[in-house]
């Protein structure tokens, strides 16, 4: 994309890194190339991209109540004109995250917000060297970025030259890949819950487990009758107790042997 402005008189680097400082430097009131360059790289994104609002703009970076910083590619060309090749939008966020295994984590990571290079330049290397350039001036590696919204060409740029495969999708629409949570500990660790079947099941096994006997008194001493029993028994032997006639022999015999007269 061309642009009638001369970018070599206020940009050093062909790829040039651009904070909310430098931003503010370049205002539009007296570098109106520098918004302009933003802006449209940022609708051209967009649409490349299928979204279906711009979110790299000039005014919105210097608003954000997050530092953002913007690597632009250009080339000077004819007279006062210059290409514009590419976009670059990262910033530090603080980010709740979930690996594989579900432990939960609270990280500040460098996130890749935006990231274009016009159709024209593609497949050139563009690409490439404008990630290098960013990943070397932030002093950070691939794999410990997290990407938001990463389309599928973006993935597969990622696993060409970082070897960045799998990535762990999270719900808040950012990605990170399995060896970003490599040395962090998670805020909270997986903790698998009981389902309800397994807590019925175990609920079953207990009910039908036989408690020990807690009682002092011991199952091995000996059972002592208690008086209610003793006096059921003496009654049920009298009960079943037939008199003797004293005149018969049995009768003479028992008086002789006891000596007292029958009292029941």
């Amino acid at each position: 994309m061309e642009i009638a402005f001369d970018l070599s008189t206020i940009f050093t680097d062909n790829i040039q890194r651009l904070d909310r400082a430098d931003l503010l430097k370049y205002s539009p009131k007296r570098h109106w190339a520098v918004a302009k360059s933003i802006d449209s790289l940022g609708e051209m994104s967009s649409k490349f991209h299928g979204w279906k609002r711009i979110i790299t703009m000039y005014e919105k970076i210097v608003d954000h109540d997050e530092d953002q910083i913007v690597y632009i590619m250009w080339e000077k060309v004819n007279g006062s004109k210059s290409v514009l090749k590419g976009l670059l939008r990262v910033g530090y966020k603080t980010l709740y995250l979930t690996d594989n295994d579900q432990n939960q984590y609270m990280e500040k990571a460098m996130c890749i917000l935006d990231f274009f290079i016009v159709q024209s330049e593609q497949r050139a290397g563009n690409g490439f060297e404008m990630f290098e350039t960013m990943l070397k001036a932030e002093n950070v590696t691939a794999d410990q970025c997290a990407f938001d919204k990463p389309s599928v060409a973006f993935r597969q740029f990622l696993e060409k030259y970082y070897d960045q495969k799998d990535p762990v999708m999270q719900s808040n629409k950012y990605a990170v890949f399995p060896s970003f949570f490599i040395g962090r500990h998670p805020t909270v660790p997986f903790t698998p819950r009981q389902t309800k079947r397994a807590s019925r099941a175990s609920s079953a096994v207990s009910s039908h487990t036989p408690s020990r006997n807690t009682s002092p008194i011991g199952r091995n001493r000996p059972r002592h009758d208690s008086v209610a029993d003793l006096m059921r028994q003496e009654t049920n032997f009298a009960r079943g107790r037939t008199p003797v006639d004293p005149n018969s022999p049995t009768g003479v015999r028992f008086y002789r042997d006891q000596k007292h007269q029958q009292i029941w």
